[in-house]
């Protein structure tokens, strides 16, 4: 069986990865570097890693497992009745099709937005880095994983940095723990404006609700819009993403969907473990085996500069500190969720306990 793989993200290269060696596997990109990650770029812009630490898998790598890679190959259009995927390089016949696009950052509708650069890819980082490593200084709009990450690790290699945010929340976190975030950053030196909507832009810097915010070097991260512009010419149905049912099936018979692109039930993953998470799942359902993704149970790791943490299941409502590190939270006697500051280990233990089902009395 052939399998085509549209991304070379970290959807699409775990899905290969899993594929390879049982399936004829061809991925299909529009970057001219093999898969790169992408949770890193922030790390790389501040200079605290390597060009070269950003590439997992090189070019031999994808020989070494069969994969056939098309690099700077732009997939165009989906023949659904013949099953061929129409590129700038030619037509390529597929048994089953995996769309793993991903995501373009969100852009704002404000006068100046072309004073607001986003960081998406390798490009955007280099350019990133550039103006950056000029000027000595950033402001970030936006107070989600990547401007956090971005703010944490530019202030901890030295940089000026500021960061404006519309709520006084971060992460769809409580007061308390965005609390934690926020002095965490402000001690590594992160100036944050927060509670201020972003009005216009200029070179100097942006004007917001609770006044002007100067800066030469300002990026936006204020969301993303998943990329569905091949689905929808193709005659897939889409929503905000490309809508796809419990076993990743798109409306088009034998074409599936993963990642930043994939939209199930009005939710879209955002995070490259979700992701990583889509491919496992589909490549089991792919060669036979059972296998489900529960959509409604979402989890990330992440760190901010030197502040790890990891936000488990659903943390809305009032939580309780099981100690100074962790904070769950309940429905009734069940753990449905928990943050846990500063400690891996113990968060992928407790995340196994919820995920298994676990009492708050058990805890």
């Amino acid at each position: 069986m052939k399998v085509l793989v549209v991304g070379n993200g970290p959807g699409g290269v775990e899905l290969a990865k899993n594929l390879s060696g049982t399936f004829d596997v061809t991925v299909v990109d529009r970057e001219e570097v093999p898969h790169y990650s992408k949770p890193m770029l922030s790390l790389y812009i501040a200079g605290l890693v390597g060009r070269k630490k950003l590439f997992p898998y090189s070019i031999e790598w994808y020989e070494r497992r069969g994969i056939e890679l098309l690099l700077e190959t732009e997939a165009k259009l989906i023949d659904r009745g013949r099953k061929v995927l129409m590129t700038n390089g030619g037509e390529l016949p597929y048994d089953v099709l995996v769309l793993a696009t991903g995501a373009r950052a969100r852009e704002p509708g404000v006068e100046g937005k072309e004073y607001l650069l986003t960081l998406r890819d390798l490009d955007d980082a280099e350019e990133v880095r550039r103006l950056v490593e000029e000027n000595g200084e950033l402001l970030v709009v936006g107070g989600g994983f990547m401007g956090l990450e971005l703010a944490a690790n530019l202030a901890k290699a030295g940089y000026r940095v500021k960061l404006i945010h519309r709520r006084d929340t971060f992460l769809g976190l409580d007061r308390e723990l965005s609390s934690i975030i926020r002095k965490r950053l402000e001690e590594s030196g992160v100036e944050f404006h927060l509670n201020v909507d972003l009005l216009r832009a200029d070179s100097n810097g942006v004007a917001t609700s609770g006044g002007y915010v100067k800066s030469r070097v300002k990026l936006c991260a204020i969301g993303i819009t998943p990329n569905v512009g091949i689905a929808r010419k193709s005659g897939v149905h889409v929503g905000r993403g490309v809508l796809i049912d419990e076993e990743f099936r798109t409306s088009a018979r034998d074409v599936y969907a993963i990642g930043d692109c994939a939209e199930y039930n009005g939710t879209i993953c955002g995070t490259a473990r979700g992701a990583m998470g889509h491919a496992r799942v589909l490549s089991d359902l792919l060669m036979g085996k059972e296998n489900s993704y529960d959509f409604d149970f979402r989890s990330t790791v992440f760190k901010f500069g030197d502040l790890s943490m990891a936000i488990i299941g659903r943390t809305r409502g009032q939580g309780r500190w099981l100690d100074e590190n962790v904070k769950v939270f309940a429905e009734g006697e069940w753990v449905v969720g928990a943050v846990v500051v500063g400690n891996s280990r113990k968060a992928f233990s407790l995340e196994a306990k919820i995920k298994d089902g676990v009492r708050t009395s058990d805890l």
